[in-house]
Formats: structure tokens, C-alpha cells, sequence
């Protein structure tokens, strides 16, 4: 075997294992995952939306858990949000946003929330940071909204 040939594999061995090594170093967190659970005696009812694209409409009986898993998308604001209702209590809530600290935003963690009556609540550390209803008597929701052409 040549000189010439032997630090040529020499060379690739080395570049081989360090892209290796560069490739297992760096995890790249893709998913999220969003729980919610209804631990109220009445029906809540959700319409969400993933990026602000509308992924459908459910309903919560008492006791019931609703899980959303979500793929981090490079260029996009990675956002769940949800317009919920409950009896006559009403609100938009942002369940999941990568880029605002407040909520929950970090990629492959489960983010539990829970309704209540006064509220969704984010569990965080075993405690409950309380988003209330909207307060407002009249509910705006553009699901309800029938055009006629």
C-alpha cells in the first residue's frame, strides 16, 4: 500500500468519524406534545388551531384528557392555540408557543393543562398558573359565523 494511499484513508477515517460524532452530538428536539384534561362536572368544548390552521372541533366530557403531538417546523411559529367553552364561559387561550416563555415552549416535553371552572390552568412544577375565562358577556367566535353567498 502507498504512502499516498494510506493518508487518504487516514484522512477519510478521520473526517468520517468526526461528522459521525457531530451528528449524534446535535439533538435536534422535533415533536411537542399538549394534554389537556377537564376535571369540571360539565362539557367543555375546544376548536384548535396548529399555526393558526384550523384542526378541527372537540368536545370534553367530565374527566376526559385530550392529547395534541406536533412536529416543530422550522420556519413557522410552532403555536397550538384553542378557542374553548364552557357552559357559558368562553376563551382563546395559547397552549403552546415555542418562542414565548410565558406558556408552555419547549419541544419535547409534555405540557399538561387542566379546565376549571375558573379557568384553563398550566401545570408547571406541580402547580397551577391560572388562565381565567374571558370576562366579556358577549362571545365572538368565528366558527359560528355562516356566510351566505
Amino acid at each position: 500500500m502507498s504512502s499516498s494511499s494510506s493518508q487518504y484513508n487516514l484522512v477519510l477515517c478521520l473526517f468520517l468519524l468526526s461528522f459521525s460524532s457531530l451528528i449524534n452530538s446535535q439533538t435536534i428536539d422535533d415533536y411537542f406534545v399538549v394534554r389537556m384534561t377537564n376535571e369540571t362536572p360539565s362539557t367543555a368544548n375546544a376548536g384548535c388551531y396548529v399555526n393558526g390552521e384550523d384542526i378541527g372541533s372537540f368536545a370534553m366530557e367530565s374527566g376526559e384528557t385530550y392529547e395534541y403531538n406536533g412536529n416543530i417546523l422550522r420556519g413557522v411559529n410552532n403555536t397550538l392555540s384553542c378557542e374553548m367553552k364552557l357552559d357559558e364561559k368562553h376563551g382563546f387561550f395559547n397552549l403552546f408557543d415555542l418562542n414565548d416563555t410565558k406558556i408552555c415552549h419547549s419541544a419535547s416535553e409534555v405540557c399538561n393543562w387542566s379546565i376549571h371552572e375558573d379557568g384553563l390552568c398550566m401545570l408547571v412544577s406541580h402547580k397551577c398558573v391560572l388562565f381565567k375565562w374571558d370576562t366579556s358577556t358577549t362571545h365572538h367566535s368565528f366558527r359560528n359565523v355562516k356566510v351566505n353567498l
